[in-house]
């Protein structure tokens, strides 16, 4: 399918569509733009004919998937995340998968501490508005390190149309553990704001030391303030052969997509 669109989002929350991207993509997929803090994001789109509602896929690591004109993604591909967005679509929702803004990458990755910085916020306040002309609710799904980013993104985005409506974390990286990594417990100011419904979803074999299935109590505790914080610890999968916190290990639900995001859309679908 050959699309050509770029979206960009104002300060006034107007949108309009320049021509200039040529892109052949799978089946409903589109590349856009949308405008924050004068940065244009580039973004992966997946519509479905009528969506229920809207999702925003963070992925983990450093974040930075260097999205192409065409397309590509230069980084993070196999993030259990981004490799399941087409899934996210079949199941009714308009799917978002966003790369970082310019001014937040450093070379093949991202600036110091932008994950829980407000200016990452804004921005993805820019793709909740976006996102929520397309399909209400519009929930929030980070993985891993991006947990970071969703709760600084709920804590700060308290209203308007930026607001996103839930919030879905999965092996993230909630409680602190040690000085070497970030947590949402450390690194992360103001989570008594913090009032949509969310979900929490671990593998009780996750190696990554970091994402332990056994903080999943502590973590929900973190969250308190929230509507409600419901958790799910997922069993089987595969645990790979690579390394332990990455996305081919029970950390990233390796053999489990589609339990994955069966758990994550009817947990949305009931909201």
């Amino acid at each position: 399918m050959c699309m050509s669109m770029r979206v960009l989002l104002g300060a006034a929350a107007l949108f309009f569509t320049l021509p200039g991207l040529h892109v052949a993509l799978a089946e409903s997929e589109t590349v856009m733009e949308i405008v924050s803090r004068n940065q244009r994001i580039r973004a992966l789109l997946h519509t479905p004919a009528r969506p229920v509602g809207s999702v925003i896929l963070l992925a983990g690591g450093h974040g930075n998937l260097a999205l192409g004109p065409d397309g590509t993604i230069g980084w993070g591909a196999g993030n259990q995340l981004v490799r399941t967005r087409a899934d996210y679509s079949k199941a009714g929702f308009a799917t978002l998968v966003p790369d970082l803004a310019a001014d937040l990458k450093q070379g093949n990755g991202g600036v110091a501490g932008y994950r829980w910085s407000g200016a990452y916020a804004r921005d993805i306040g820019a793709y909740v508005a976006y996102m929520r002309r397309i399909a209400a609710p519009v929930s929030l799904i980070g993985t891993s390190r991006a947990a970071l980013s969703v709760a600084k993104a709920a804590a700060e985005l308290t209203q308007g149309a930026e607001r996103p409506d839930a919030l879905v974390i999965t092996s993230g990286m909630l409680i602190h553990i040690n000085d070497r990594q970030p947590s949402v417990e450390r690194n992360v100011g103001g989570l008594h704001r913090i009032r949509q419904p969310i979900l929490l979803v671990f593998h009780a074999n996750d190696g990554c030391p970091y994402t332990p299935a056994a903080a999943a109590n502590r973590a929900q505790r973190l969250l308190r303030g929230a509507k409600r914080v419901d958790l799910v610890r997922l069993t089987g999968g595969s645990a790979g052969s690579g390394e332990p916190c990455e996305a081919r290990s029970h950390h990233g639900f390796a053999g489990q997509d589609q339990e994955v995001v069966k758990t994550v859309t009817a947990w949305l679908r009931r909201l």
